[in-house]
């Protein structure tokens, strides 16, 4: 796809998802931990993380991908490499859970909160993978 051209709207919404996955995991750590924002808080994480994704979108490289074989489905490679992503989210996530002290209501058990790492990490990546494969298969625009 040509850098001038804007991709179609459901892959600039499928771009958009990973940072609104990432407010999503920061919310969940806040109830797991007791912590309630205020609104000017959430205004000022969510303001950081648009700002980093506009960043880092601009930062990363235009490779292109190369093709996949004939007959893969770009669904199913993206939920492929996203369940690696979980996994090692998982781990370090139930490592950090385990190595922090549990609030004193405890609210979440251990298991629940390293499940909640690991499937937020899922989402972002599937999210991200399949953009950025679905943006490679994606015919330029006709220029007229």
């Amino acid at each position: 796809m040509p850098p001038h051209s804007r991709p179609p709207l459901h892959l600039r919404l499928l771009g958009l998802a990973p940072t609104l996955v990432a407010l999503l995991w920061i919310a969940g750590v806040a109830h797991f931990r007791d912590m309630a924002l205020s609104g000017v808080e959430w205004a000022v994480v969510c303001a950081a993380a648009f700002a980093v994704q506009t960043v880092t979108a601009r930062l990363r490289p235009r490779r292109p991908l190369p093709p996949l074989p004939e007959g893969a489905s770009p669904g199913m490679v993206a939920a492929t490499a996203a369940l690696f992503v979980a996994g090692l989210f998982g781990l370090l996530g139930g490592a950090a859970e385990a190595l922090t002290p549990e609030p004193a209501g405890g609210n979440a058990a251990w298991g629940l909160r390293t499940l909640w790492h690991a499937a937020c990490a899922f989402a972002a990546a599937y999210c991200a993978f399949l953009a950025r494969l679905l943006r490679a298969g994606t015919p330029p625009p006709p220029t007229a």
